[in-house]
């Protein structure tokens, strides 16, 4: 795994966990906290590749499916 592809995967779940916790003292059930722990990490992810100009967004170039229909490289 390339270093940047770490780093990348490093903030995204900093973000998540950011969102969950803001749920949870706002004393929102496991949905809410999932909702908004999602919401905080794609729009996190998404502002920061806006403000480094990075285009299209890595969401709407490699959608999280695309990863899980890859064949292993050999």
């Amino acid at each position: 795994m390339e270093f940047l592809t770490i780093l990348f995967l490093i903030g995204i779940t900093a973000e998540a966990m950011t969102g969950a916790l803001a749920a949870g003292r706002e004393r929102m059930d496991l949905f809410g906290v999932v909702i908004v722990a999602c919401v905080t990490a794609i729009g996190g992810g998404s502002i920061r590749d806006v403000l480094l100009g990075h285009y299209p967004l890595i969401w709407v170039e490699h959608p999280p499916t695309s990863h899980w229909s890859r064949r292993p490289r050999s």
